[in-house]
């Protein structure tokens, strides 16, 4: 019979972050009565960070959750969360059976992000995205089917995700005629030498570059620029800012003006000391990456561990960028070094070597989930202190709760 006095902890998204949290958690408590339970609306991991090698017809394997959460204490339930109530500490979820309450006694809300397709008018009717696989698999069934008569495929956003959505797809398919448009320069956040070695594999490729141009609106064949400029295609890709579920804020919690959720030094949602929030949906002040998002989850576990048990609390979350690793195409790749701040550093790795330590990094995500599974709290990152955690203990008390608080 299951105890009546269980601690019932909800993990709400099974990506990167939530995904490490629930394994590292329900292992750390294995000799107590605390529930563990994963909710996602896919039944399997998404690995997002190769999205642009799936839109490049690379096959992708298949890591269902009952699988990849066998042997653990996690508990995993299928379904799309529509409320938090905070009041009744409990998640109101639509499964294929209906719609369900879970109640929790912890949550640690870890629903990533997505794609931002409000930004430009046309771009959610005639752009295509890498937010989800169903999406991804569209823009590769015409990515090969414009290669096979030398179809434009327009890019737009030069970040990272644009630079590898542009380099794997023109290396994949030689008969597309690539162009990536970019508000700003390309490799604008690389060192000198890095830039260089993009535009050099962006040459090599045959990829266009218009560098310093914004999109206004788009129609269903051509982007509009503000100062008159005209970009045909035939497909379009955008891969520009990211957005945050609107869940927590429909649910009352205390986000910034972009729709993340404000937390304390520990990850705690503020003013809901039963809540953590990891990965995209936290307003910590890094950048949303899965790099970010794996060390906040573990970080929750630890934490929430650490009180379940009655132990001492982990000093506040900590984090340092040592790295950015860029694919550019199978054999070709950019590992950028960078300060702790992610500012770049001179050094950088390029070629072979640098395309096998982006696929060993890549690869390293899964095979942390299922070491931590097997030995919770083997996880580790490089820690220094947020200063953005700073700016919002004064910030958040002149905002009401269930306001939004200024974008910090």
């Amino acid at each position: 019979m299951q105890p009546t006095n269980q601690t019932k902890v909800i993990v709400l998204g099974g990506g990167y972050a939530g995904t490490l949290a629930a394994l590292r958690l329900a292992g750390k408590t294995n000799q107590q009565s605390v529930e563990v339970i994963l909710v996602n609306g896919h039944d399997h991991f998404v690995e997002r960070i190769r999205h642009h090698q799936l839109a490049a017809g690379q096959p992708a394997k298949k890591l269902p959750f009952v699988r990849l959460l066998a042997g653990s204490k996690v508990r995993f339930v299928q379904g799309w969360c529509t409320q938090i109530d905070t009041t009744a500490k409990q998640i109101v979820l639509q499964t294929l059976d209906g719609a369900n309450a879970l109640p929790y006694d912890n949550l640690i809300y870890a629903l990533g992000s997505s794609t931002d397709q409000s930004r430009i008018p046309g771009i959610k009717e005639h752009a295509h995205s890498l937010t989800d696989e169903a999406a991804v698999h569209r823009l590769q069934e015409q990515a090969q089917s414009l290669s096979n008569h030398q179809g434009r495929l327009l890019i737009i956003g030069g970040g990272l995700t644009g630079i590898e959505a542009a380099t794997e797809l023109a290396e994949s398919y030689p008969g597309l005629q690539v162009t990536l448009a970019t508000k700003g320069q390309l490799g604008a956040t690389l060192s000198p030498a890095g830039a260089a070695h993009v535009r050099h594999v962006f040459a090599r490729l045959g990829i266009t570059v218009e560098e310093e141009t914004s999109i206004e609106r788009l129609t269903a064949n051509a982007a509009y620029c503000p100062d008159g400029r005209v970009l045909p295609f035939d497909a379009c890709l955008w891969v520009g800012a990211f957005a945050v579920p609107k869940l927590a804020t429909a649910s009352g919690l205390l986000v910034d003006s972009s729709g993340r959720v404000l937390v304390d030094e520990t990850l705690r949602v503020i003013n809901q000391p039963a809540i953590y929030a990891a990965g995209d949906v936290a307003a910590t002040g890094l950048r949303m990456a899965c790099a970010t998002a794996m060390p906040m989850g573990a970080y929750v576990a630890d934490h929430l561990a650490a009180q379940l048990q009655g132990k001492p609390a982990p000093t506040p979350f900590g984090f340092s960028y040592l790295i950015q690793c860029i694919s550019l195409g199978r054999h070709d790749g950019l590992v950028q070094t960078v300060r702790a701040d992610d500012a770049p550093k001179p050094q950088i790795i390029t070629g072979w070597a640098a395309s096998r330590i982006k696929e060993l990094i890549c690869s390293f995500t899964i095979w942390s989930l299922y070491i931590e599974k097997r030995w919770p709290g083997t996880y580790r990152w490089l820690r220094a202190e947020l200063p953005a955690t700073r700016r919002q203990q004064e910030s958040r008390k002149q905002v009401p709760y269930g306001q939004t608080a200024p974008n910090l």
